[in-house]
């Protein structure tokens, strides 16, 4: 006797403690909307007493067998992408490498990673859940998007779903990103090692945000250790405007720009100031546009296969909805040297 109540329960047996049916367990261990809370609360009472565990590997067996649509014998991951257009996307190089990154790492999981238009006109986040349901898709990478739109608002609890770069930060799933801080306190050391003083970082108020100040931290921790006189106070710009940034180059006199967007090197040119010779430029993420510079390479190809990593982590522990706690996956970035910058240090004055 003693053996048999030591056996591992099933959903028969607790479908038996339960008075109900295995299939009506089954829901209720899935928290299915099609059952009242109060079954499905009872329910997983029942079976948290009993001690049952769920097999991750049968489960997600089980949500595929169940699916409605034929999909790939590894199954399809959706890759929500965001723009006026279905490719508008494509035209940021380091949103290419996200996809393409993520794309491989599906392919060698057994995947399919397909994109699709969340912004398209007419095409309701309602309408978007049943047609990622119906294919019978239960893993979602959303993709990074421009600006600080709303987040999608799908009915999260039918998915797994990772999240890439920085996009939606009022959006609480897992998400893969580049180690920004750690990034920044690296350019900051390695521009000092080359004889720059006075470090000037530009961003747009967006960056900022969505980094959760991640590459402005490291800068106010660096000017707490100089002396005053080599601080640079960071230019945040709502817009993008030419004229805001000549004024704080004028007042402020950065020995070097850091930033996102190459096209300061030309406002720098017609300010007379000639790169690297009068001041250096770094771009953050140099993956982003082509160019000669140096910069951070942010390896967005490795943050995409991160994240379809984490995607497949909560497909195997059959973890849909927004989790209660959440991860992030930092990908270290690398420095890569360009004739933005002077290769060596200023000689001190005799």
């Amino acid at each position: 006797m003693a053996k048999d109540s030591k056996r591992t329960p099933t959903l028969a047996t607790i479908a038996a403690s339960a008075g109900c049916s295995t299939a009506t367990v089954s829901r209720a261990l899935r928290k299915s909307h099609l059952l009242p809370a109060g079954t499905i609360r009872r329910v997983q009472r029942i079976a948290a007493k009993a001690g049952y565990r769920s097999n991750p590997l049968v489960s997600e067996m089980m949500r595929r067998m169940r699916g409605i649509g034929r999909p790939s014998p590894g199954g399809t991951l959706a890759y929500l992408v965001f723009g006026p257009t279905p490719t508008a996307w494509r035209e940021h190089l380091t949103y290419v490498g996200f996809f393409e990154g993520a794309q491989a790492r599906a392919g060698e999981l057994g995947y399919r990673l397909e994109p699709f238009w969340a912004d398209e006109p007419g095409l309701s986040l309602r309408r978007l859940t049943q047609i990622l349901r119906a294919r019978g898709i239960g893993g979602v990478v959303v993709g990074p998007t421009p600006g600080l739109p709303v987040s999608p608002r799908l009915d999260w609890q039918h998915f797994a779903a990772t999240k890439i770069g920085v996009p939606f930060p009022d959006l609480p799933i897992p998400c893969a990103v580049s180690n920004h801080y750690r990034g920044t306190t690296e350019v900051i050391e390695k521009l000092r090692a080359l004889g720059y003083r006075r470090l000037g970082l530009v961003l747009q108020e967006h960056q900022n945000v969505k980094t959760s100040g991640l590459w402005l931290a490291p800068l106010v921790m660096h000017h707490v250790k100089i002396p005053a006189v080599d601080r640079v106070e960071p230019l945040i710009l709502r817009g993008w405007k030419e004229g805001d940034f000549a004024e704080w180059v004028r007042i402020q006199r950065p020995d070097v720009v850091i930033g996102l967007r190459f096209e300061v090197v030309s406002w720098l040119d017609r300010m007379g100031l000639r790169v690297p010779q009068d001041v250096g430029f770094f771009h953050l993420d140099r993956c982003t546009e082509p160019g000669e510079f140096a910069g951070l390479d942010q390896r967005p190809r490795e943050i995409g296969a991160a994240a379809v990593d984490l995607l497949a982590q909560l497909l195997l522990a059959d973890e849909r909805n927004l989790p209660a706690h959440l991860k992030e996956l930092l990908v270290e970035g690398v420095w890569v040297d360009g004739p933005t910058l002077r290769s060596r240090p200023l000689r001190a004055k005799a």
